[in-house]
C-alpha cells in the first residue's frame, strides 16, 4: 500500500510533558479534552494570523531510550535535520520499510538525526517483542518509545507515520504509511538542502 503524504501540523501539545505521558495511559478521553479546550484558543484573537506566518516546528517533546533514559527532542536534534519513524514490531508495513531505512540510517547517520519511535503500548508491543525483533532484524538505528505522545501531537494512530524536520526544528513532510526507498531518499537529500 503506497503512503499517504500529509503536511506535518502540530495538533496539541501537552503544556506539562513530564506528566503527559501518564495521562496518554489512561484512555483517550483526556488527551482528547485537553485537545477540545486548546482548540478553541487556537480559533480566537489575533493568534491564528501568528500562526499562518510561521512554519509549524516539532515540539520538544520527551522520548525514551529503552533503558528508560528520558532525551528531548531538541538534545537529539541538535542542529541537525531528523527524521522520524514510528513504527511497531507487529506491523507488516513497518518491517518491509525497515532495510530501506537501516540503510538510509548507515548513510545520512553522521548529518540527519534519526529517530525510530517503537509504537510501544505494554499489550501487543512490549520492551521484550522489540528486543527480539530488533535482534532478529540486526537493526542498529537508535530506538526510542514515548509513551503515546507523538501519535497524541500528531493525532495519528497510523503505523507507519514518517516525520522529516527541518534542521531549524520545522516540519518539512510527513507519510502516513510505508514509505519507498526512493521517497525516503528523496525526502532525505530535501532535509540537507533546507541546511
Amino acid at each position: 500500500t503506497p503512503s499517504v503524504a500529509f503536511t506535518p501540523q502540530v495538533a496539541a501539545v501537552p503544556q506539562q510533558p513530564a506528566q503527559a505521558p501518564s495521562a496518554t495511559n489512561q484512555s483517550s478521553t483526556e488527551p482528547s479534552s485537553e485537545q477540545e479546550s486548546a482548540a478553541p484558543e487556537q480559533s480566537e484573537g489575533s493568534e491564528p494570523a501568528e500562526t499562518e506566518s510561521e512554519e509549524p516546528k516539532m515540539p520538544n517533546l520527551p522520548f525514551f531510550t529503552l533503558d528508560g533514559e528520558e532525551i528531548l527532542f531538541e538534545d537529539i536534534r541538535k542542529g541537525k535535520p531528523v527524521v522520524i519513524n514510528y513504527f511497531a514490531s507487529w506491523c507488516p508495513p513497518c518491517k518491509e520499510e525497515l532495510p530501506h531505512f537501516q540503510r538510509a540510517f548507515d548513510e545520512y547517520g553522521d548529518r540527519i538525526s534519526f529517530i525510530f519511535l517503537n509504537a510501544m503500548d505494554g499489550q501487543r508491543e512490549t520492551k521484550a517483542t522489540l528486543e527480539t525483533f530488533v535482534k532478529q532484524t540486526n537493526f542498529t538505528g537508535p530506538i526510542y518509545t514515548d509513551e503515546g505522545l507523538f501519535g497524541y501531537v500528531f493525532q495519528t494512530n497510523s503505523l507507519p507515520t514518517t516525520v522529516f524536520v527541518n534542521a531549524d526544528g520545522t516540519l518539512a513532510n510527513g507519510y502516513l504509511g510505508y514509505v519507498s526507498e526512493s521517497v525516503l531518499i528523496e525526502n532525505l537529500e530535501a532535509l540537507l538542502t533546507q541546511e
